[in-house]
Order: structure tokens, then C-alpha cells, then sequence
């Protein structure tokens, strides 16, 4: 499959460099261009232990790859996973401003279906205002949104991710719910829901 993932944090690296590992084709999308330079150059920007062999191994198979471009990035994605940070709100709440921001985004620039992922960490109701974000620039017979949180661990995140203990994915479209059991049954062999 074509993956996108916008946000090369903690989350979206280890994200994309494990889909990378089961065969897909991925593009990380970051809007720090120093960052992306120094990992088109084969720099890990975390430590995480077992990142790295993943990280260089795909990179040069042409698996995973990095842009600043979001239009370029997402072009030929089936799936887009936003993460995202969501530093805490002055009141504890989740700052939601990059997640809706690259939503705003995605709205003027999807042309084909596309299966938008939240796998930040937020509140209920997310998926919504994603949703409603798209919709304001884009037909929503292009796309649909789903939640699929992530608990991966510092230092033992590729692990985490590899063999999960179990996979939460939030979605009422059949399509959807499809699609994304395509993606994660790598990770699921061993029989864990």
C-alpha cells in the first residue's frame, strides 16, 4: 500500500518506518525542512532502540521516504496518518491547532479517495472535527476519517509496534475497516486482536 504520514515525531517515525518494514511504500511529511534533510541524509532524528536497522534498510529499498510537500507527499497515499503533537492547553486540554491546520490542508488538496488516520493522542471527538475540517474544501465521497490510537512505549516502540498486544481502530465504514485489517495484519499474525 501507499502510506502517507504527516509529523516525523516520535510516533509518526516509528509509524512509518514499520509499514515501511512489511513491504509498503511510504512518505513522511514534516514542515521541518532540517529535519527531513538530515533523514534524506540517514539521520534518525530519536533514539529508539532497533529504529535505526529499519530506518536504513527501507530508506535504501525506497520504501520510505521524506518530503516537506504535503500535496506531493499524500499524491499517491490510500491511507494518510496524522501524527501530530498535541501539547496540553493552558486548561490540560489537547491543543488540536496542527491536527485541524493540516486537515484545513488536506481539504483543497485531496482529488481521489483517501483514508485519513488520527493516530495522535486526542480527545473524543477528534475524528469529527477532522472530518468537518476536510469537508469545508473537499466532496466527502473522497474521504473518511479514522481513529486508531497508538501505545507505543520509549524504548521498546519498534517492538511496541511490531508485535502489538493488541490494534484499536474507530471506524463505522466497512470499506474502511477493511483497508485497515489489510495494513495491520502483519502485525496481528500471532493471533492478538
Amino acid at each position: 500500500m501507499n502510506i502517507a504520514v504527516v509529523g516525523t515525531g516520535y510516533v509518526g517515525l516509528v509509524t512509518g518506518t514499520c509499514f515501511a518494514e512489511t513491504g509498503n511504500n511510504v512518505v513522511c511529511i514534516d514542515i521541518d525542512e532540517h529535519k527531513v534533510n538530515k533523514m534524506k541524509a540517514g539521520i534518525i532524528p530519536i533514539f529508539e532502540p532497533g529504529l535505526n536497522l529499519l530506518f536504513e534498510r527501507n530508506t535504501k529499498q525506497g520504501r520510505l521516504k521524506f518530503t516537506t510537500n504535503l500535496s506531493e507527499g499524500i499524491k499517491d497515499a490510500e491511507i494518510i496518518f496524522l501524527a501530530l503533537p498535541t501539547p496540553p492547553g493552558e486548561d490540560g486540554s489537547a491543543d488540536l491547532r496542527y491536527i485541524l491546520g493540516v486537515a484545513d490542508e488536506l481539504g483543497g488538496l485531496i482529488t481521489d479517495y483517501k483514508v485519513i488516520v488520527d493516530k495522535s493522542t486526542v480527545p473524543v471527538g477528534t475524528s469529527e472535527k477532522v472530518h468537518d475540517a476536510i469537508a469545508a474544501n473537499c466532496d466527502t465521497a473522497l474521504f473518511d476519517v479514522v481513529s486508531n490510537p497508538e501505545f507505543l512505549k520509549e524504548g521498546v516502540a519498534v517492538d511496541d509496534f511490531m508485535k502489538p498486544e493488541r490494534v484499536v481502530v474507530g471506524t463505522s465504514s466497512e470499506r474502511v475497516a477493511k483497508l485497515m485489517r489489510k495494513l495491520y495484519e502483519p502485525f496481528v499474525r500471532q493471533g492478538n486482536p
